[in-house]
C-alpha cells in the first residue's frame, strides 16, 4: 500500500513539473489603449480584436519570437486592422510594443 501511494505521489509532482516546464510566458491576452486586443495562443497563433466600433472585428494570424522580437504575419483572406501583411515588435517586460510601419506609429500592448 505504501508504495502505491509513492508511485502515485511521484507521478502526480512529476506530472505538475512537466506542466509548468512547457508553458510559453508569452502566451496570453494584451490589450492597447484604443480597445485593441492581441491574444497570442500556445500554437503561435495569434488573434488582433478591434473593439473600436460597436462591433468587433477579428483578424487571424501567425506569430514568431526570438530574441525577445515578434513577427505577426497576418492571414492574406483576412481583414486587416493595420493595412499591412506583417507587423513586428518586441518584448519590454509584460508589455509588447508593435511598430506600424505603415503610419510610423508604435502600439504598446499590456498584458492582462
Amino acid at each position: 500500500m505504501k508504495k502505491a501511494i509513492y508511485i502515485f505521489l511521484i507521478l502526480t509532482i512529476s506530472s505538475i513539473c512537466i506542466t509548468a516546464c512547457s508553458e510559453n510566458p508569452y502566451t496570453g491576452k494584451y490589450e492597447n489603449t484604443n480597445n485593441t486586443i492581441l491574444e497570442l495562443d500556445s500554437n503561435n497563433n495569434c488573434t488582433i480584436i478591434n473593439t473600436m466600433y460597436k462591433e468587433a472585428f477579428y483578424t487571424y494570424g501567425k506569430y514568431s519570437i526570438e530574441d525577445n522580437k515578434i513577427n505577426i504575419t497576418i492571414r492574406d483572406d483576412e481583414p486587416n486592422y493595420y493595412g499591412v501583411s506583417s507587423l513586428s515588435g518586441k518584448f519590454e517586460g509584460s508589455n509588447i510594443k508593435i511598430f506600424d510601419s505603415l503610419n510610423n506609429k508604435e502600439y504598446t500592448y499590456s498584458k492582462r
